[in-house]
């Protein structure tokens, strides 16, 4: 499933359906989609005020990296589709199924994942964003508050998926390390989502 080639209202229609896929997992990557658009439109709104151009080195190094997650979080919400769908289909099997025995690690550990590299990328998108507060169009700073919201709320719906999981995997001190890092992530992106708001009143 590319979730990036869908039409907004198909998507929604398939979302709202009896169906395993798209879910919570691919909601998160299109709300970190949109977080990363909001960034990049604040960026455009930038260019060319005289009052920024000392930052404009800044204003180009956020629009790349905020481009290139906007595409990363919409392959994240297809990566997500697909491996639910995976871990799904093996689910429905008897669990001495050699199929699902030979497979079932595999499926866990991608399922488990994704969603920790969409908090990672979510971690890294607030940051950027904090970088802006003060340094690009100050019209717009409620757009940027925005896109916190957005990426702080894609975070903590990566974190759910994980934690969901996170009990199927056998090692024990696997399960320990993910959620820990998962709770690390997620408090870091709440810290910083409230930063931003904070700071761009400030401003």
């Amino acid at each position: 499933m590319n979730i990036g080639d869908q039409k907004i209202n198909d998507f929604l229609d398939v979302l709202a359906s009896k169906e395993p896929v798209p879910g919570g997992g691919s909601t998160s990557g299109l709300l970190t989609a949109l977080a990363s658009a909001l960034g990049n439109m604040v960026v455009a709104y930038t260019h060319g005020k005289k009052k920024y151009a000392i930052h404009q080195s800044l204003h180009e190094d956020c629009e790349k990296f905020l481009q290139t997650a906007r595409a990363e979080s919409i392959e994240l919400a297809s990566a997500d589709a697909e491996s639910y769908a995976t871990l799904n289909t093996l689910w429905k099997l008897d669990k001495n199924n050699p199929e699902r025995i030979k497979h079932w690690g595999d499926a866990v550990e991608q399922a488990t994942n994704v969603p920790i590299r969409a908090m990672e990328l979510c971690n890294r998108l607030l940051t950027t964003l904090e970088t802006m507060i003060g340094k690009t169009n100050k019209m717009l700073e409620s757009d940027l508050i925005t896109a916190s919201i957005l990426a702080r709320s894609s975070s903590e719906i990566a974190a759910v998926t994980a934690r969901i999981n996170i009990p199927l995997l056998d090692n024990i001190a696997t399960k320990t390390a993910i959620e820990e890092k998962v709770c690390t992530l997620e408090g870091r992106c709440s810290v910083l989502a409230r930063s931003i708001k904070e700071s761009c009143r400030a401003v």
